[in-house]
């Protein structure tokens, strides 16, 4: 089974789009400070997205987790290097397999290559927001991207295998919450223990989430404020909801 929305290509264009975009950002500074990661530079997040992606390289070539991570040679690299040498492995290694190919992921529902080929394009379209908002130059990101995205962090992130195992939560919210963007509901039934996710056009929620999908995007992952979205029923339980989503998101 593959969670994918989008064709291959288009999350291959994406990242290309925005690993040169978060470079030319690095290229305006690496010691701007990020206002939705406090204590994150542009370094940091440049950092981050090469690890990240060397990261996922070691993954699909192993079909395995790699262990110990990362190596200090990774870490001591200056960071536009790293990102321009993990780029070049990132798409090295997609070449070598079917995005139908098998491969370890950390998703119930999806284990092929396709799942981390959206993984990183929806990684790097975050991050280089982050690197933009650093320097006051927001770039939109595209509609169709933005409705995966949040498609993706509920399905996957909100309602991935955290909570029965390792999490515990110190957000037990109890409530039904809506996702309304792009056309589509998403209906998410959370508990201290699990989070389950499906798209659903009528059933009552407790509080409903909604706005245009570039925002509903940013929003669930931080980094924009409530501002930017319109709230309707108890705003506790949306505030609960997301803290709830920053606990799986970081």
């Amino acid at each position: 089974m593959t969670t994918t929305r989008l064709e291959p290509q288009e999350y291959f264009e994406s990242i290309d789009a925005d690993t040169e975009r978060l470079l030319t950002m690095a290229g305006r500074g690496l010691e701007a400070e990020v206002p939705r990661c406090p204590g994150w530079k542009v370094a940091d997040v440049v950092s981050h997205v090469a690890q990240v992606y060397e990261h996922k390289v070691r993954v699909m070539a192993d079909n395995g987790w790699p262990s110990p991570w990362p190596p200090a040679d990774l870490v001591e690299q200056a960071p536009v290097s790293a990102l321009v040498d993990a780029k070049s492995h990132l798409f090295a290694e997609f070449a070598a397999h079917d995005p139908g190919e098998q491969t370890t992921t950390f998703s119930a529902d999806d284990s092929t290559i396709g799942f981390w080929v959206r993984r990183m394009a929806l990684e790097v379209a975050i991050h280089r927001h982050d690197g933009e908002t650093a320097h006051d130059d927001v770039t939109p990101i595209p509609q169709d991207l933005a409705v995966d995205g949040i498609d993706e962090v509920l399905r996957v992130m909100l309602a991935g295998p955290w909570w029965a195992g390792r999490v515990t939560t110190e957000h037990p919210l109890d409530a039904a919450v809506a996702v309304e963007s792009g056309g589509r509901r998403w209906l998410s039934s959370v508990s201290s223990k699990s989070a389950t996710v499906a798209e659903d056009e009528s059933s009552p929620a407790a509080a409903t989430i909604s706005g245009d999908p570039q925002s509903v995007f940013l929003w669930l992952w931080g980094r924009v404020g409530d501002d930017r979205v319109e709230t309707s029923g108890d705003p506790d339980v949306a505030r609960e909801f997301r803290a709830r989503l920053a606990e799986c998101t970081g």
